[in-house]
C-alpha cells in the first residue's frame, strides 16, 4: 500500500455512510485532509478567523487571489449579496414587517389604536418596502470579497427535537439535484478577473458593460459575471482576453448610427477552478469550510440568478416583470408590483435547495412626470395649481415631495422630436426651483464659438421645435449630463447642464420607489399583500415560469437540476401550555388565542390607583375635541368596571377629566398634569390617559416625551372612535397594558418545572420552595397557589436586544434597546434605550453598559435577592449571518464583562450563556397538507406550535423555524431562531418548548405571538425611543440634544455622533417608583 492514500473509514462522530465514504475517498485522492469533526473544526473555534492562507485559490495568481478566497461563508439566502446586512426595515423589503401586521396578533397589539400611531408598524412596513437605493441588481464585488465574512459563528446542531405530534408540511423550497453536466467543462468553471476601462469606472457603467450583448457575443464559451470584477466561465482562457466593445452596439432598424462609445475590457484567469463537489463534500461532512467551498457557493449564487436577471428586472434576489406580475396603484405616483423571489442555500440533509417565494416592491408609476408630481403634491385634479413663488419654494411641502424624483431615469417626448431622441434615457440630477418660463440659459453658437444668446426654456421649445408648453410654470428638470465645449488646448470654454421642461419627461418603467410610504399607501400595500396560503402557493407556482429553470443553460452546464415540486418535510406540532390566571386556568388548545371574560389578572396593580386623570385632546386639523365629555365619562366608567372585574385595585373610580383648552399641546399637557396632582393632594399622577382624535404621530410622540422625560409618569393613549363604541374586547386589550404599566401581570404559563428542565445537564437541582416571586398577592383574597413554583438558586434571566433604524432617506440615528426579565416566570420586563450611531447594527460597548447594567442591578436586587443568575438567555433581533461572529466576540463579550463587574472582577464568573438570534425577515413558509389533523387552521395556515428543524434548516448550524402564533390574515410567517452559543447544554426539546410556551406570556395580548417576548419588547422599546430624541425629526444628524447619557460611536457614514436621548424622569423621592423600572414601552 506504499505510495497510496488509505481510504477514510470514519470519524470521531461515528461511521460514515456509503455516500460519505465514497465522497471521502474521492476527497482523499485529490490530496485534501478529512477533519475528524468538520463542524467543530469550522465553527467552534470562534476566537480565531478561518485560516485560508494556504488555500491554493489564493496562491494561484497575482490579481484575483484575494477575491477567490475571501468571498463570504454566510448563508446564501441572507448574506452573499449583503455582507453588512442590517435588521432595519431596509432588508428583504418585499418580505417585510408588513406581513406581520396582517398575520400576527402580537403585531395587532403593537398597532393597537389604544397606543396610537407611534407604535403602529405600518410605517415600518412601508419602510421595508422602500429601500435606500434603486439599483437594478444587488451585485458587486464588495459583497464577495470581505475577509470578515469567512469568519462564521454557527454552532454545531446537538440533535433534533422529538416532542410533539408529527405533521406533514410542504415548504416553498425546491430540491436541487445533481445531473450530468453539459458543455465542454463538465460542470467545472474557472474564475477570472475582469478589468474594465481605466479601472475607475462607476458601478453603473461596469454593469452596463458586463450586460452588453456586444461583450457576450465576442467571448467563447459560457460566462457568468458578478456585476463587478469577477467572472466565471467553462472556457479555459490560458492567456488574457482583450476586447474593445461599443456600448451603443448596432442601431435599431430605421435609426441612424450613433457615435461609438468604446471601452476596453481585459479578462485574466485567476487560476482558481470552481468545483461544486466541494460544496457537497462539505455538507456531507467530508471537508471543512475552506476557500474552495466559499468560492463554489459564491459561484452558485450568481449562476441561479444569471438567466432570470437577463429576462426581468432584478432587485436583490427578486424578479419583476410588467407582463407577468400583478400590480396596484398606491397613489402619489407609486404602484406596487408582485414578483418572485429566489435564493439558493445549503440545507440540512446535505443537499442544496432553492427557496422561492412571492415578493412585493413599490415602483414609480410608468407615467409622465406631471402626472406623478400632481399626485406627489396631492393635486390630482389641477396640475396647474402646482405653480409657486420663489419666496416659499424651499419650505413648500409640495416641492419637497417633488424632489423625490431625483435619481430616477426618464425619456423625453414631444412633437417634432426625432425617433432617436425619444429613445435616449436621462437621469434626474435635480428638480430646479425655476419654472420653464423663468429659467434662462445660454445657447452655444458653433459658428461663432460663443454663447452670447440667452433664452428661456419656454422660448427655446417654441422657437426650436414649434412646441408650446401647456404648463410653463412647472419646475424644470436638470439631468446629470452637461454640454461642454473646449478650446484647442482642452480648456473648458462653455459648460451648461442639460435641462428639460417637466411636462415632457416620462418615467422609465420598473424603477423602485425608494421612500417611505405614507399612511394611505401603506394601507393599500397591506390590502394588496394579504394572501392566504392557497393564493400564495398558486402565485409561487405561476412565478416559476419567470425563473425558467428548464430553459436555464447555466444550470445545465453546472450539472444542476431544480425540481418543480416543493419539498415535503415531517414537522412537529408542540403541545400548547396551560395559562394561569388568578383562580382559574385556560387551555387554548390549537387555537392560539383565548378570552379574558370572567378572568382575573394573575397580579393586579402593585399600588391602589388613586391619582390619575383623562385629557381629551383637540384635533390638529379642525380644532374640535376628540370626544364629548359625556362620552368620555361613559368610557372611563366602563374602563373602571372592567378593571375591577379583572382584579384591579382602584381607589379613584371617577378621575379628573379635562378638555384641551389651549392650542399649544405641550402647555395644555403641563396644565393637565399639574391639575391632576393638585386634585389628589400633591400626589404625583400614577397614570395619565389621553383620548386622541386622530393618528397623528407628532401628537403621540409629544405626549410620550412629556410624560416619560418631563413628568416621569405612565401614559396611555386611546383613540376616540374606539372609546365611543365601549367595546369589551377593546377595553380589555387596553387594560392589559394599563395593568402592566401599573406593575401587574396578565397571566403566566404552567410549565412543568421550566427552570429545572433548562438548567445545565449534570447540575443538581435544589429543593423547590413555595414562594412565587412578585406575583404572589393577598389583595382581594388569597393568592392562587402556583402550580409550578419558582426554585432556588436564582431563575434564568432573559435578555432581549434590538436596534431600529430610520426610514430610507432619513438622517435620524439608530436606536438600541435592551430588555431584561424582571420576575421568576419571565413575564414582566424592563427596558432601556439609547442612540446607537447612524445605521449601526451592533450595540456599542458604552450603550451595553448604559442600558444593561442598571437593569441587571435591579434584577439582582428584586428577583434573585442578591445573586447573579446561573443561566442567561440572550435573544438578539436583526443580525445577519455575516455578523454572527462579531455578535459573539463583541456584544456577548461586553455583556459578560458587565456580569464580571457585578460579580467582582477577581471572582470566577459562573454564569452560563445561551445566545439566540431571532429572524423574521426570511422567505420560508409552511403549507400544511389539509385539514386540522394535518396541522392547518380554517384558513389553511399552520396551527400554532408547528416547528421545522429539518430539510430547509442550515446544514452547518443549529436553527429551527417555529410558527408560534395564529395568523389572522394572509400567510403565516414562522420565526427563524439560530442558536449561536449554549454553555448550559439545554436539551433540544426543552429549548424548543420554552421558545413556544413563552410566546403565550406576551403581557398585552390574548394570543400567542410570533416572536419571543424578550425580543418583541425590545422592538417596542426601540420604536418608542423616537419620543425621547430631543433633536429635530429626520434631520441631518448634526443636532446637539439636551439629554444626558453616553454618546455612541457613529457608523462610517457620518463624522458626527448622535446626541444621546433624553433620560426618563426619576424623582428619587421614595414616593414614586421610577417608570424606567416598569413596562413604560408597551
Amino acid at each position: 500500500m506504499a505510495g497510496k492514500k488509505a481510504p477514510v473509514t470514519g470519524t470521531e462522530t461515528g461511521p460514515l455512510s456509503k455516500q460519505q465514504q465514497r465522497l471521502a475517498n474521492r476527497h482523499a485522492k485529490r490530496g485534501a485532509s478529512t477533519p475528524t469533526d468538520h463542524h467543530a473544526t469550522a465553527f467552534e473555534g470562534l476566537s480565531e478567523p478561518l485560516n485560508v492562507s494556504a488555500d491554493p485559490v489564493r496562491e494561484s495568481s497575482s490579481r484575483g487571489q484575494a477575491r477567490s478566497s475571501t468571498v463570504p461563508s454566510s448563508s446564501l439566502a441572507n448574506t452573499l449579496s449583503q455582507p453588512n446586512t442590517l435588521r432595519s426595515p431596509q432588508t428583504s423589503r418585499a418580505d417585510s414587517l408588513l406581513e406581520d401586521i396582517v398575520k400576527d396578533p402580537g403585531y395587532n397589539a403593537v398597532q393597537d389604536p389604544a397606543e396610537g400611531p407611534a407604535e403602529d408598524p405600518a410605517g415600518d412596513a412601508a419602510q421595508a418596502l422602500a429601500p435606500p437605493s434603486n439599483t437594478c441588481a444587488d451585485w458587486g464585488g464588495d459583497a464577495y470579497t470581505s475577509e470578515a465574512t469567512l469568519d462564521t459563528a454557527l454552532m454545531r446542531r446537538p440533535g433534533y427535537g422529538a416532542a410533539g405530534t408529527g405533521i406533514g408540511l410542504r415548504l416553498n423550497s425546491h430540491l436541487i439535484s445533481r445531473i450530468k453536466a453539459k458543455g465542454k467543462a463538465k460542470g467545472a468553471f474557472r474564475q477570472y478577473d475582469v478589468h474594465i476601462g481605466s479601472g475607475n469606472e462607476k458601478r453603473g457603467l461596469i454593469r452596463a458593460d458586463l450586460g452588453s450583448n456586444e461583450l457576450l457575443k465576442n467571448l467563447p464559451g459560457t460566462w457568468v459575471f458578478n456585476g463587478d470584477k469577477i467572472a466565471w466561465s467553462d472556457h479555459n482562457a490560458k492567456e488574457a482576453l482583450r476586447l474593445t466593445i461599443d456600448l451603443h452596439g448596432k442601431p435599431s432598424p430605421g435609426l441612424p448610427a450613433r457615435a461609438p462609445d468604446n471601452i476596453s475590457v481585459v479578462i485574466r484567469s485567476t487560476g482558481a477552478k470552481i468545483d461544486l463537489s466541494n460544496v457537497y463534500d462539505y455538507m456531507g461532512g467530508i471537508c471543512q469550510f475552506d476557500g474552495h467551498v466559499v468560492s463554489a457557493i459564491n459561484f452558485l449564487d450568481h449562476v441561479i440568478r444569471q438567466w432570470p436577471s437577463k429576462q426581468h428586472t432584478i432587485i436583490k434576489r427578486s424578479y419583476f416583470n410588467q407582463g407577468f406580475c400583478n400590480k396596484r396603484d398606491l397613489g402619489g405616483g407609486v404602484e406596487v408590483m408582485s414578483g418572485i423571489y429566489q435564493s439558493i442555500r445549503m440545507a440540512e440533509g446535505s443537499h442544496l435547495v432553492a427557496n422561492v417565494d412571492v415578493s412585493r416592491t413599490a415602483f414609480w408609476d410608468f407615467r409622465d412626470f406631471k402626472y406623478i408630481i400632481a399626485r406627489l403634491a396631492k393635486h390630482e385634479k389641477d396640475v396647474g395649481s402646482l405653480a409657486w413663488r420663489h419666496d416659499n419654494q424651499e419650505t413648500n411641502s409640495s416641492f419637497d415631495m417633488i424632489r423625490r424624483l431625483k435619481g430616477s431615469w426618464f425619456t423625453v417626448e414631444h412633437e417634432n422630436q426625432s425617433v432617436e431622441a425619444k429613445k435616449r434615457q436621462w437621469k434626474v440630477a435635480a428638480i430646479r426651483p425655476e419654472s420653464a418660463r423663468e429659467h434662462k440659459f445660454k445657447i452655444w453658437d458653433s459658428t461663432k464659438n460663443t454663447s452670447e444668446r440667452e433664452t428661456t426654456i419656454l422660448d427655446y421649445y417654441q422657437h426650436e421645435y414649434k412646441v408650446p408648453l401647456a404648463y410653463p410654470d412647472l419646475p424644470v428638470v436638470e439631468t446629470t449630463k452637461t454640454i461642454t465645449k473646449r478650446d484647442g488646448k482642452g480648456n473648458i470654454i462653455f459648460e451648461s447642464p442639460i435641462i428639460f421642461p417637466l411636462e415632457f419627461c416620462l418615467m422609465r418603467p420598473n424603477q423602485r420607489y425608494s421612500y417611505k410610504l405614507d399612511e394611505d399607501q401603506t394601507s393599500e400595500m397591506i390590502e394588496f399583500a394579504v394572501q392566504g396560503p392557497e393564493q400564495r402557493l398558486d402565485e409561487i407556482n405561476r412565478g416559476l415560469s419567470m425563473l425558467g429553470w428548464e430553459k436555464d443553460g447555466f444550470l445545465d452546464r453546472c450539472g444542476l437540476k431544480i425540481c418543480r415540486e416543493q419539498i415535503r418535510t415531517k414537522a412537529r406540532m408542540l403541545d400548547p401550555p396551560k395559562l394561569i390566571f388568578k383562580g382559574s386556568d385556560v387551555n387554548p388548545g390549537t387555537s392560539g388565542k383565548w378570552q379574558l371574560t370572567n378572568k382575573t389578572f394573575i397580579a393586579p396593580n402593585t399600588a391602589p390607583l388613586v391619582s390619575w386623570g383623562v385629557m381629551i385632546v383637540k384635533s390638529t386639523q379642525n380644532g374640535r375635541l376628540a370626544i364629548e365629555e359625556s362620552k368620555a365619562k361613559d368610557f372611563v366608567s366602563m374602563l373602571m368596571k372592567q378593571y375591577k372585574g379583572f382584579g384591579g385595585d382602584i381607589k379613584t373610580e371617577k378621575p379628573l377629566i379635562r378638555s384641551q383648552e389651549r392650542d399649544d399641546l405641550a402647555t395644555a399637557i403641563q396644565q393637565f398634569h399639574d391639575d391632576v396632582r393638585k386634585e389628589y393632594g400633591e400626589m404625583r399622577p400614577q397614570m395619565l390617559v389621553f383620548i386622541l382624535p386622530d393618528t397623528i404621530a407628532q401628537v403621540y410622540l409629544q405626549i410620550k416625551k412629556l410624560c416619560d422625560c418631563e413628568f416621569g409618569v405612565y401614559s396611555q393613549c386611546v383613540q376616540a372612535k374606539k372609546a365611543r363604541k365601549l367595546e369589551y374586547s377593546y377595553i380589555a386589550n387596553l387594560l392589559m397594558k394599563f395593568n402592566a404599566k401599573l406593575g401587574g401581570t396578565t397571566n403566566i404559563i404552567a410549565s412543568q418545572k421550566p427552570e429545572q428542565s433548562l438548567r445545565p445537564s449534570g447540575v443538581k437541582q435544589p429543593k423547590l420552595r413555595p414562594d412565587f416571586g412578585n406575583l404572589v398577592t393577598t389583595r382581594g383574597g388569597p393568592a392562587t397557589k402556583p402550580p409550578l413554583p419558582a426554585i432556588s438558586p436564582p431563575p434564568a434571566m432573559y435578555i432581549g436586544a434590538d436596534v431600529s433604524h430610520p426610514a430610507p432617506g432619513g438622517h435620524a440615528p439608530s436606536y438600541a434597546a435592551m430588555t431584561v426579565s424582571m420576575d421568576k416566570t419571565a413575564t414582566r420586563y424592563c427596558a432601556a434605550v439609547q442612540t446607537n450611531g447612524f445605521r449601526q447594527e451592533m450595540i456599542s460597548t458604552q450603550n451595553l453598559g448604559y442600558c444593561l447594567k442598571p437593569l441587571l442591578q435591579k434584577w439582582i436586587k428584586d428577583v434573585s435577592k442578591g445573586s447573579l443568575p446561573d443561566h442567561v438567555y440572550y435573544f438578539r433581533d436583526g443580525v445577519g449571518e455575516s455578523r454572527f461572529k462579531q455578535l459573539l466576540e463583541k456584544e456577548v463579550a461586553d455583556i459578560r464583562q458587565i456580569f464580571r463587574e457585578l460579580n467582582g472582577i477577581h471572582s470566577e464568573l459562573k454564569v452560563k450563556f445561551t445566545v439566540v438570534v431571532a429572524e423574521k425577515r426570511h422567505h420560508i413558509r409552511f403549507f400544511p397538507q389539509g385539514g386540522r389533523s394535518g396541522g392547518a387552521d380554517e384558513n389553511g395556515n399552520p396551527l400554532p406550535g408547528i416547528i421545522v428543524d429539518r430539510d430547509v434548516t442550515d446544514s452547518r448550524g443549529n436553527d429551527i423555524y417555529l410558527c408560534s402564533h395564529k395568523a389572522l390574515k394572509g400567510t403565516a410567517r414562522p420565526t427563524h431562531y439560530i442558536m449561536l452559543m449554549d454553555e448550559a447544554n439545554i436539551p433540544v426539546d426543552s429549548f424548543q418548548k420554552t421558545l413556544y410556551e413563552q410566546c403565550y406570556q406576551y403581557i398585552r395580548s390574548t394570543t400567542a405571538v410570533s416572536l419571543h417576548p424578550a425580543v418583541y419588547y425590545a422592538h417596542l422599546a426601540s420604536k418608542r425611543a423616537q419620543a425621547h430624541d430631543d433633536g429635530p425629526r429626520n434631520d441631518h444628524p448634526q443636532h446637539k440634544g439636551k439629554g444626558k447619557g453616553p454618546a455612541t460611536s457613529s457608523s462610517g457614514d457620518s463624522s458626527e455622533e448622535p446626541a444621546p436621548l433624553l433620560q426618563m424622569k426619576n424623582w428619587n423621592d421614595g414616593q414614586t417608583e421610577w417608570i424606567g423600572h416598569g413596562m413604560w414601552f408597551i
